[in-house]
């Protein structure tokens, strides 16, 4: 069952349920006045009749049946009984042989002065009458053949409005289903067109308002997101494709070189020296992507420790002077606090120094006296850490584009060595720690890339 028709079922469900729910209301109230009204005419008929029967001596029991027959008042099938304080039956306006009263109904009504009650559809009302003869019981019944008549019709109109009530709000309900989800449909038609070839395609927003109009809005941020994964995947494929293919195009040429004909010692040595720097460049570059595109950093979550950034900072210097000794690196503390608690954070030590290591060597590869500032200053619920080179700083069009993996700009391609993978790993970890990094920056005046870690 589709949803239209779901919908559909289920208002109408509510409607009949409240339409039977005011129709039962309407009859059994309807029923209840009928009753009391009928009850309150057969006690005025009794009361009278046991006021002409016990009062006034000028009407006897003939004459008394005339008046009860040929009342406008009288009722349809009515009696009235008179009984004295013996229980004996002294008046009936019928037959007597038609007379069957129990005595403890008649005790029952001496007791509790009046009661009301119905049998087969004919209505009673009993009561007790003290007059100057004593205490009697009356008895009235009668069959209310006008007010049941009334009941009937009223029934019969509140059981074919509830049908016809039914039907239409069916079909009305259907209806209303099927405008109500006609955005849905549309956007259900627009989100079918969609594909890896048009992700730059968007839904319709409506009215901007409503909860259509937000779930196509979330939609077409969701598309915004995968076309900018996409693009990002698209382009790291391309660009991880020529990045891996030029050292091992020079590592083939070496190599078909040194088979085509014998060389000498020292010509072998040289071959084989290339052939290491471009094996180690092809190390170094491979290493490089399967950081940036490893899936599963999240497993990384689970190495959290208790982490103290001027000490991991200290440690990634003395990892990079190893390896480059010509590298200079000057630590100053923004405000250095009392507690050295306040330097700690949860983090990933091994992710956290590659992130410093590739900053470190960023700054001293583009500063002319290979020289890194580093700034370290602790804030209320952050710490910060700054690095500072005094190289040509990065030009206003390339800075949106530094973190995006193999991106290097035009005027350090050339002359400095790298793949352009350090800053789009460095930005994917300082994420992964919740934390950002921003970028400051002038042509002719350095840079200075500035992480912001929480400490909770």
């Amino acid at each position: 069952m589709n949803i239209r028709s779901k919908l559909a079922l289920q208002f109408s469900a509510i409607v009949a349920t409240i339409l039977s729910a005011f129709s039962i209301g309407v009859y059994s109230l309807s029923e209840n006045y009928r009753q009391e009204e009928f009850f309150s005419r057969l006690e005025s008929r009794a009361i009278t009749t046991a006021r002409l029967f016990v009062s006034v001596e000028e009407v006897n029991k003939e004459l008394l049946r005339i008046i009860d027959k040929n009342s406008i008042h009288s009722l349809f099938q009515e009696k009235v009984l008179v009984f004295d304080a013996a229980d004996s039956l002294v008046y009936a306006s019928v037959d007597e042989a038609q007379v069957h009263i129990s005595r403890d109904l008649l005790k029952n009504i001496r007791h509790r002065g009046k009661i009301d009650y119905a049998e087969n559809s004919v209505e009673f009302v009993g009561l007790k009458y003290t007059g100057a003869q004593g205490d009697f019981v009356v008895i009235s019944s009668a069959y209310d053949r006008y007010g049941l008549s009334k009941l009937k019709n009223l029934r019969d109109v509140l059981v074919a409005g509830f049908l016809a009530s039914i039907l239409l709000i069916v079909a009305l309900g259907y209806v209303f289903a099927g405008q109500a989800l006609q955005p849905l449909a549309r956007i259900n038609d627009e989100i079918s067109d969609i594909g890896e070839g048009n992700l730059n395609r968007r839904v319709k927003e409506g009215n901007g308002k409503d909860e259509i109009a937000r779930l196509g809005m979330n939609f077409n941020h969701m598309l915004h997101r995968l076309e900018t994964a996409f693009t990002m995947q698209q382009q790291f494929v391309s660009s991880a494709s020529h990045e891996l293919r030029n050292p091992l195009a020079a590592i083939t040429s070496q190599l078909q070189m040194m088979l085509e004909k014998r060389r000498s010692l020292e010509e072998y040595e040289h071959s084989l020296r290339s052939l290491l720097e471009d094996t180690q460049t092809l190390v170094s570059l491979t290493n490089g992507l399967l950081l940036l595109a490893q899936s599963d950093m999240d497993k990384q979550r689970l190495l959290f420790t208790k982490v103290r950034i001027d000490e991991l900072l200290f440690t990634a210097q003395n990892e990079l002077r190893k390896a480059q000794p010509r590298y200079h690196f000057v630590f100053e503390y923004g405000t250095l606090p009392d507690d050295d608690s306040l330097l700690l954070i949860n983090g990933n030590d091994h992710l956290l120094k590659t992130a410093f290591i590739n900053l470190m060597d960023n700054a001293c590869k583009f500063s002319s006296n290979h020289t890194v500032n580093i700034y370290i200053e602790v804030k209320k619920n952050t710490i910060q850490v700054a690095f500072a080179d005094s190289g040509e700083g990065i030009s206003a069009e390339d800075q949106h584009l530094i973190f995006t993996p193999f991106f290097r700009g035009k005027h350090t391609a050339s002359h400095v060595p790298g793949y352009g993978i350090g800053l789009a790993l460095c930005q994917r970890i300082v994420a992964f720690h919740r934390g950002s990094i921003r970028l400051q920056s002038s042509p002719g005046q350095g840079s200075r890339f500035t992480i912001q870690l929480p400490r909770n």
